[in-house]
């Protein structure tokens, strides 16, 4: 029995095509007339006279030849082509949909299946972590950090996470830092001179991020290998068994040429009146530590820690020296040690050092008086000095005003004196200070006679600025950072701080506006921004991301000409901004 479905089909067909078929077959074919066929196909006659024309000029097909689909995935050829050379290269279709992403390819991980099924490729067997480069955690290993070939380098690209440390490339260039790396006995690897070691660590101490937690997120940042002129930046293993390797002498050395090379390049910095010295503790939290215990003025305690003798230019805060981890014996001659360097890098000390009662012993005044070297500094309170300051009559105290903006007590009196040090020789100007915001007095002593007492409270007074630098390197550098999985030799870390304040220090001089800022601020308004460098020949192209402040940058010609850049081969640097 037939199917009435199928009859139904063909005796009222529903479909427009099939209508006009089954009109047309009933006039040509059953002899019915225009009007018949219309009528029974549901047609107007003029609807039926208009299908026939149609027909009758091979303008409608009601069985077209198919035509074949294409013969291969609807992709570009280049893409097509891509995608077989990286399976080939045993990489699975999500590691090559992040490759085709990072190279703005766009395309599906279905796409990218559907080609390697077509290309008879096989599923790739189920792989180790070990195999897929990852570690335990899933975390992606780097490669071996190695020095890129620049003579061959003509073509090549790179990202960075904090792509703004390049704009402090003219400024190591112009400190002669490279030159001064090649004269330095530091080691070198195989694999790793000199200058791409010192420089990779360079470059995290410029970032100032803690080391505790941040610097694994950069070992596959191939921008801050780059700066350094590597192709990714070393393992923590390898950068702290380095800085291990660095002798403290070669470490001492460097650091005395680089203050010297300052001081010729840029001796505007260089000409304060006086130099502010004055320790800070390093702490070392770590549960066996055989440091020495010292006072920590932050935590108001003895901890174990590093004790560090810090020296800074009064007038420009260029920090001029730094002596890490003294032990508690050597602490009162730890001056005398700044004294040698500073004769070696000037020759002569014309400045005033200033710094507090702790800092050495009444016999090292007299060492230095000898020497010739003016010094200002504190005498302890003692409970006879107290009580000889309370009986000097009003009328011999000097009112004084220093008219310092932003200071508190600008208005004090002075009493001064002439006194000779216990167990010395040494005669001293004694300055008293009451008035001035403590409940006792202050005793201010000085073997220059020859400035006004008004000069030296306000040369004392500007000591505190060296208290501020310590703030900022602990702020920023995180100088107290001296417990973390990154372990950084001390002598070779706080070598590193100094050179890393001082380039912000000379960039931050460049900024119209941002001349006193601290380099926390400069790395926020300025550094932290991302980039894409490309190399093109003989030029590096870095393309910075745009920010509030890059018209300040881009008005400055320091950023608008090449830079040669040694460690680079000679490659030229150049500045561009994108959106």
């Amino acid at each position: 029995m037939k199917d009435p479905d199928s009859i139904e089909f063909f005796k009222h067909p529903s479909k427009p095509k099939h209508r006009q078929y089954e009109a047309l077959r009933a006039y040509y074919l059953e002899g019915l007339s225009q009007l018949e066929a219309a009528e029974r196909a549901g047609y107007s006659i003029y609807t039926f006279q208009a299908l026939v024309s149609k027909f009758q000029n091979g303008r409608i097909d009601f069985f077209p030849t198919p035509t074949p689909g294409p013969q291969r995935r609807r992709v570009s050829d280049f893409l097509y082509e891509r995608i077989v050379s990286l399976r080939k290269s045993n990489l699975s279709i999500y590691e090559i949909k992040d490759i085709l992403d990072k190279e703005d390819l766009d395309t599906s991980l279905q796409t990218i299946s559907r080609i390697l099924v077509d290309e008879g490729f096989a599923k790739l067997p189920r792989r180790t972590r070990r195999e897929l480069g990852l570690t335990d955690k899933g975390t992606l290993v780097p490669p071996a950090s190695a020095a890129l070939d620049f003579d061959d380098l003509s073509e090549h690209s790179f990202e960075c996470q904090v792509g703004g440390i390049f704009y402090l490339i003219p400024y190591i260039v112009e400190t002669g830092l490279h030159e001064l790396l090649l004269d330095t006995p530091f080691p070198e690897t195989s694999r790793l001179s000199r200058t791409n070691s010192v420089l990779s660590m360079l470059a995290l101490k410029l970032m100032g991020h803690e080391r505790l937690s941040k610097v694994t997120s950069y070992s596959l940042d191939t921008g801050l290998g780059f700066f350094a002129g590597l192709n990714v930046p070393p393992k923590t293993t390898a950068t702290s068994t380095y800085s291990y390797r660095v002798d403290r002498d070669a470490i001492d050395g460097f650091l005395e040429n680089f203050v010297s090379g300052m001081t010729e390049r840029y001796p505007q910095y260089y000409k304060g009146e006086t130099i502010n010295l004055d320790f800070h503790t390093i702490p070392h939290y770590g549960e066996f530590s055989m440091m020495d215990e010292n006072w920590s003025g932050a935590k108001h305690q003895r901890l174990k820690s590093a004790l560090t003798l810090f020296a800074q230019d009064g007038e420009s805060r260029m920090l001029l020296y730094e002596d890490a981890d003294i032990k508690n014996d050597e602490a009162s001659g730890a001056i005398m040690d700044f004294v040698d360097h500073w004769l070696r890098v000037r020759g002569i000390i014309d400045q005033t050092l200033v710094f507090d009662s702790k800092l050495t012993k009444y016999e090292k005044l007299e060492e230095l008086d000898s020497m010739g070297v003016k010094f200002i500094t504190l005498r302890r309170r003692g409970k006879n000095l107290i009580e000889e300051a309370e009986d000097v009559p009003e009328g011999e105290w000097t009112k004084v005003n220093l008219k310092k903006p932003k200071r508190k007590h600008n208005r004090f009196e002075i009493w001064e004196r002439t006194r000779k040090l216990p167990r010395t020789k040494l005669w001293v100007r004694q300055l008293v200070f009451m008035g001035h915001g403590r409940e006792q007095p202050t005793f201010l002593i000085t073997n220059n006679f020859d400035i006004p007492m008004e000069t030296l409270a306000l040369h004392y007074s500007n000591r505190w600025l060296i208290e501020n630098k310590f703030s900022e390197l602990v702020d920023f550098f995180k100088l107290n950072a001296l417990s973390s999985p990154l372990m950084i030799r001390i002598y070779f870390d706080v070598a590193l701080t100094v050179v890393a304040d001082t380039l912000y220090k000379l960039m931050a001089r460049d900024l119209r506006r941002y001349e006193d800022c601290t380099p926390k601020t400069i790395f926020a308004d300025f550094i932290n921004c991302g980039c894409k460098g490309e190399v093109v020949g003989n030029e590096v192209i870095i393309r910075m991301k745009k920010k509030a402040t890059t018209p300040i940058l881009k008005s400055m010609d320091r950023f608008q000409r090449s830079w040669p850049v040694p460690w680079w081969g000679g490659k030229e640097v150049r500045y561009e901004w994108v959106a």
